[in-house]
């Protein structure tokens, strides 16, 4: 029995000798450089403030609206900071110890650090930065560590500059002991923007110096990267550029589509750019099968592309003359050129001349590089400043940007990409950007918040991933005969038919749709719903009030389930009657039409396109009715909302020759 015990006795004096995992792992308390380095970074305020919901007073240190009325010493509040990093250390030890991570004082005070930042939600272990620690961070390259480190830089959903730079310095505490933030110098990074695609992460590290090849890659169906661009100079950035300073890019896109030109051939530089501008309807072919990209741009091409790129669209009503001459009309109005610019619309414009119309109509001023050996034109260089021109490296090594030469269709087309590509996204806050505009947000105005990403087209139309939509077209005299079993066969579901309109010649004289009671008659017998539109150019009260009368006693004993809609538009003829007419006028005469509407058992509408919704109406005065807006592109690109949208002058629908608008409605009129 003695026997026995004296040998139970060794053994379990040989297990509790043995080394157990957890034992050599050191606890540690906040070193006293520890806090200094915290101190910085949290800044002293004497007086409490709320951060997100939470009082805070001294070093971040919790409080009540009421507490230290009359302000906080600083000794106080370090006190108030040395208790509560006792609770963050001892989340940090124990994280340390159920992990088994080895770190040094530095190490420690770096993660104390983080944790008082940021919380502990980092510590769960199937975080990237978390596996690092448990795996031993000498096993990673130093910038894998950074890039897994200060992701954790967020206010929100957005990256904040401040906190980008706190953990950059954390890392080089709990890497190198670094409590002067010295090596954290040594580093930058890119806030990467996908833009609709995705990426990786939305930061990335940097040595200083080094060239920008290891920037993520994005992806976007339906979609092909076009690169990376720089917000704040809407230059494209390339991988072989070094990178010294914190940057903010966003990746660029072309649509994934094929033209049918066969003279635009898929490894050409243009082709990316004429495609997509061909899908958007922003251009066409000079035949079918034939873009003809050597071929010289005259002025009324270059007005009508620059014009409606910048988003100032004229009215689509026929004023005779050269087809070009509304557009001309408008830029004179928006004094983009001067009435004497462009005297034969048909000639060659030259590449300054397109310079002069972008950087106007975008309001642009010079940037203060030039690049250029042969020009020093201020318009010229506003765009280069916006990344939106480029020139020509010679064998001599110099930059040309031929401002005399004509431009063919190709290199307009990669212009016209950028300006639209530079007018997305570019409203700064409580302001709206359009052409050389700038608009306040008008308060109490809905603002738009679908998601761009889910239109899609089926059939031929506009739809939007979960939401219930209707396809449309609206229809007036222009489009002729009209098949509507056809129609209804197509898939469309409601159309606006137009039911006449006042003339915008100094006289004014109301006229009515020839073919407005075969139309009605047509739609409602195949089945589709029904809306009225009238085209008016009513430049009073009275005059609107003539409009809604003239409007009622027409459609009297027909089924209209959509709205009876006010459509004023401005004809870009500086002669017309509604040149110039004020909003105050405009607004009063949109209320008095619509008001009349309502009262009589319909639903009112407005209909705009961007011009007019920005710079005639002021929405705020009218969006007790719904709107209908007009915008020929592949997303809406308006700052507030609407109920329906029309998005194409030049679709197709079985059973209507030529050319018709098409619509999508995000609400069934003939439920409500």
């Amino acid at each position: 029995m003695k026997r026995f015990l004296c040998a139970f006795m060794a053994l379990f004096m040989l297990i509790s000798s043995a080394p157990v995992s957890f034992a050599r792992v050191r606890t540690y308390e906040v070193s006293d450089e520890g806090v200094e380095f915290i101190k910085r970074f949290e800044g002293f305020s004497q007086r409490p403030y709320l951060d997100n919901g939470v009082w805070r007073v001294g070093y971040g240190s919790q409080c009540t609206s009421n507490d230290y009325p009359n302000g906080i010493t600083e000794r106080k509040a370090t006190q108030l900071l040395a208790d509560d990093l006792e609770e963050y250390a001892e989340k940090v030890n124990d994280y340390i110890k159920e992990n088994s991570v080895e770190v040094d004082q530095s190490g420690f005070d770096a993660l104390v650090s983080f944790t008082y930042n940021l919380g502990s939600g980092w510590m769960d272990t199937s975080y990237k930065f978390s596996g690092y620690l448990i795996n031993g961070l000498e096993n990673y390259d130093e910038l894998d560590i950074l890039d897994a480190y200060v992701v954790w830089c967020h206010v929100g959903k957005r990256v904040d500059s401040g906190v980008a730079n706190r953990r950059m310095a954390e890392a080089m505490l709990l890497l190198h002991g670094d409590y002067d933030e010295d090596s954290a110098d040594e580093y930058t990074y890119a806030v990467v923007n996908g833009n609709g695609g995705e990426v990786e992460s939305d930061i990335k590290c940097f040595r200083k110096g080094d060239t920008l090849e290891s920037l993520y890659t994005a992806e976007r169906k339906g979609y092909v990267f076009a690169g990376w661009f720089d917000d704040d100079t809407n230059r494209q950035v390339r991988l072989t550029d070094a990178i010294d300073e914190p940057i903010a890019i966003s990746a660029k896109w072309f649509l994934d589509v094929q033209t049918p030109f066969a003279d635009v051939r898929s490894d050409s530089w243009y082709y990316r750019y004429v495609g997509e501008l061909y899908s958007k309807g922003v251009v066409n072919g000079m035949t079918p099968t034939s873009f003809q990209p050597s071929g010289n741009v005259t002025y009324g091409q270059a007005l009508k592309l620059l014009l409606l790129a910048t988003g100032l669209e004229p009215s689509d009503e026929d004023t005779g003359g050269h087809w070009a001459q509304k557009y001309k009309d408008m830029a004179i109005d928006e004094g983009l050129i001067t009435a004497d610019f462009a005297p034969n619309l048909d000639a060659a414009i030259s590449r300054q001349e397109i310079a002069a119309i972008a950087a106007s109509a975008l309001g642009l001023k010079p940037a203060a590089e030039n690049p250029f050996s042969d020009t020093s034109d201020g318009n010229i260089l506003a765009l280069y400043g916006a990344g939106i021109v480029e020139g020509t490296t010679e064998n001599d090594g110099k930059t040309y940007f031929y401002p005399q030469n004509s431009i063919t269709r190709a290199e307009i087309s990669t212009i016209i990409w950028r300006v639209l590509s530079y007018t997305e996204g570019v409203n700064p806050p409580g302001q709206i950007q359009y052409g050389s505009h700038t608009i306040n947000v008008l308060s109490g105005v809905k603002k738009y918040a679908l998601d761009d990403d889910n239109f899609y087209t089926k059939d031929g139309f506009l739809r939007y991933r979960g939401k219930d939509t209707y396809v449309g077209i609206d229809v007036s005299s222009h489009q002729g005969e009209i098949d509507w079993q056809r129609v209804k066969r197509a898939g469309v579901e409601f159309a606006f038919i137009r039911v006449g309109g006042r003339g915008y010649g100094s006289e004014g004289n109301m006229y009515d749709d020839a073919y407005f009671e075969k139309n009605i008659e047509g739609a409602l017998d195949a089945g589709i719903k029904v809306g009225i539109y009238y085209f008016s150019q009513a430049i009073s009260e009275k005059e609107a009030e003539e409009e809604a009368n003239y409007v009622l006693e027409h459609i009297k004993g027909y089924d209209i389930t959509y709205p009876v809609v006010f459509d004023w538009e401005r004809v870009g003829d500086s002669n017309s009657r509604t040149y110039g007419l004020d909003t105050d006028t405009l607004c009063r005469a949109a209320n008095k039409f619509c008001s009349m509407i309502e009262a009589a058992g319909y639903k009112p509408m407005v209909y705009f396109n961007s011009y007019c919704g920005y710079l005639k109406y002021d929405l705020s005065r009218i969006d007790q009715y719904d709107f209908w807006y007009a915008r020929y592109n592949d997303t809406p690109d308006f700052y507030y909302d609407f109920d329906i949208w029309q998005y194409s002058d030049s679709g197709t629908v079985d059973g209507i020759a030529g050319r018709v608008d098409l619509d999508i409605s995000f609400v069934d009129y003939s439920k409500r």
